[in-house]
């Protein structure tokens, strides 16, 4: 049965002991960000979503975390585990011809199963519990418990959002996941980055010459809801739609009070404004998923004209930063789903994983039945040219019996085939405009990495072990890694990259070679891959052993070529003139306060 709403949800997960209730009072500065924070952390049975009864300064509680384990991803779907979700749309578009009535019938009727879930449009109803409570006079959106998540933050941020808006020219609706900043009780920030649908329709607006445009800013509702926003959908295809689709009925709707849109009629809280797409003003610093803030930039801005909200409203939010917080389930529910898609396009991709530590767009993991030359490398520009996987800044291509969903395989096969000179496709393009190591905004180098098998070469020698007395007179803060890697904690005013790397190579010359900032802990491989990933534009910051990049080169006994990755914080002097963000933190205050309070909590030990 669907959930109708997010009190639904949250009855079945306290039932299935996935939710914890706070009754002590908290903060909504600070205090709560650095509690769950901990908890996302921590291993998947004691991470739990957390609903805060005595939020200071507001009368309604708040829940966050809801998504943040795959069980309550999975839960959130009604399904077993995620995959049932790539199942599910799998059986849905599947192409191919049914053989015989049985599976023919079967076929049909998860089709028409679908249709009638979606049926011919939105649900509409007169009377909405999210109506329940109408302010159109002074309206103040200070009245909810909303968070100011990180110190450097620019404000305070409503988070899990479902912002609506309607295409000026087509009328046809747009759903988004969006941070907005609060300025003042009736004056937000709307930060659509320049990708997304909410930005085209800001554009569009403009050249219609449009002043006012509505908006609605939609908190909770059924959980398939809350995550639709979030989906990465093709332009002009209804979120609400899939939401539909994914829990069998669709989503109720009701006009707004105050502006011309309809807005989920079950949700916790609805605010209804307008903005003029030619009015910007600046918003951030953001801490955000990528674990760096987000300097301030100019985004339009929605003047509230109402709030409307159910009696006992719970409020619902979100954190991100360094992984792994809640937004890694959003999006593994995101890749589930939307592997079906791309097998359509790509018969031949067998699983796809875009691990934590890529957060999203830095990394993607693909496995291929290969079956020519050049096959990893049409997957590649295949995903590249496939809606928002432009925006992948790094994908990797393994052979079909490698597991992508683990990560140590991947690695192990990588370190086994990959010819860093010959099997490396680096090319230029749009990157996420919260990549912060991208030379210009939006706009960087990206990696192909083809680690598929090539039985047609030597296999590479055994690698020799690091003399350690001699690279640790070189560098203080090293080590090695499956004795294939070097990794150096680089203190660049000592010594420049080219020169760290030389000197690795002349110590240790089959070693490839990753450099971080001095001070980095190399005993958190995740955190590692973390800044890797996060820190490199692919095009700026790779040294080869040898030569050129040159897949032409076909020799079964040519020796192998290393690579240095440079990923140190860098500056104009670096060729990185756009300047480089603040890594989160928690101040230290907040942290020996929540610690000396984690008993009042009652969330156990940590």
């Amino acid at each position: 049965m669907a959930y109708r709403n997010l009190r639904e949800f949250i009855e079945r997960l306290e039932a299935a002991g996935e939710l914890v209730r706070v009754s002590t009072p908290v903060s909504a500065e600070l205090e709560i960000t650095e509690i769950t924070d901990r908890i996302s952390k921590q291993p998947h049975h004691r991470n739990k979503a957390l609903l805060f009864e005595r939020v200071e300064g507001s009368e309604f509680p708040l829940v966050i975390n809801l998504f943040g384990n795959p069980r309550r991803a999975a839960m959130a779907f009604e399904v077993g585990d995620l995959d049932e979700l790539n199942v599910r749309l799998s059986r849905l578009i599947d192409l191919r011809l049914p053989r015989g009535l049985g599976p023919m019938l079967s076929r049909a009727g998860d089709v028409f199963g679908a249709l009638r879930s979606i049926g011919l449009g939105p649900k509409m109803i007169r009377s909405a519990p999210v109506q329940e409570v109408v302010i159109t006079e002074n309206p103040d959106v200070h009245l909810m418990p909303v968070l100011k998540c990180w110190p450097h933050d620019g404000g305070r941020y409503l988070t899990l959002t479902q912002v609506i808006t309607r295409d000026p020219a087509t009328g046809i609706r747009n759903v988004g996941m969006y941070r907005i900043q609060v300025y003042d009780g009736q004056t937000l920030g709307l930060h659509w980055q320049r990708h997304k649908g909410g930005r085209e329709h800001q554009q569009s607006g403009v050249e219609a010459g449009r002043t006012k445009i509505p908006v609605a800013v939609v908190l909770g509702g059924d959980p398939a809801s809350i995550w639709a926003a979030s989906a990465p959908l093709p332009p002009n295809i209804d979120e609400y739609l899939l939401a539909g689709w994914l829990r069998g009925r669709p989503v109720e709707f009701v006009k707004c009070v105050s502006q011309d849109l309809e807005v989920p009629a079950h949700a916790e809280f609805v605010i209804e404004g307008w903005f003029d797409p030619n009015e910007h003003r600046l918003e951030g610093p953001f801490g955000d998923h990528t674990g760096f803030y987000t300097p301030r930039d100019l985004f339009p801005v929605m003047h509230v004209t109402a709030i409307t909200h159910r009696r006992n409203a719970i409020y619902p939010t979100t954190i991100v930063g360094k992984p792994p917080m809640e937004d890694v389930w959003m999006g593994k529910a995101t890749e589930r789903l939307f592997l079906p898609l791309m097998k359509l396009f790509m018969g031949e991709i067998r699983d796809v994983n875009m691990p934590p530590e890529g957060v999203f767009h830095n990394l993607v993991l693909v496995s291929i039945r290969k079956r020519f030359p050049g096959h990893a490398q049409k997957i590649m520009y295949g995903l590249w040219g496939l809606g928002l996987m432009m925006l992948a800044k790094a994908i990797v291509v393994v052979d079909e019996d490698v597991d992508v969903q683990n990560v140590e395989a991947v690695a192990q096969r990588i370190l086994e085939t990959v010819d860093w000179r010959r099997d490396v496709t680096i090319v230029d393009g749009p990157v996420d405009q919260l990549d912060h190591s991208a030379i210009l905004d939006s706009f960087g180098g990206k990696i192909g990495v083809d680690a598929t098998r090539k039985p047609e070469r030597a296999p590479f020698p055994d690698p020799v072990p690091v003399n350690e007395v001699v690279m640790s007179a070189a560098f203080s803060n090293w080590r090695c890694w499956r004795d294939a890697v070097v990794i150096v904690g680089l203190n660049k005013a000592r010594c420049t990259p080219e020169e760290a790397v030389r000197i690795v190579w002349d110590i240790a010359p089959d070693k490839d070679v990753l450099l971080l900032d001095a001070g980095v802990d190399f005993s958190n491989l995740s955190d590692v891959a973390w800044r890797v990933l996060g820190n490199v534009d692919w095009r700026r910051d790779v040294i080869l052993q040898r030569g050129m990049f040159d897949p032409y080169d076909m020799r079964p006994d040519v020796p192998r070529t290393r690579i240095a990755i440079d990923a140190t914080t860098k500056g104009p002097e670096d060729g990185h003139p756009r300047g480089w963000p603040e890594e989160l933190a928690m101040s230290p205050e907040v942290v020996e306060r929540v610690t000396a309070r984690w008993s009042e909590y009652g969330l156990g030990n940590l």
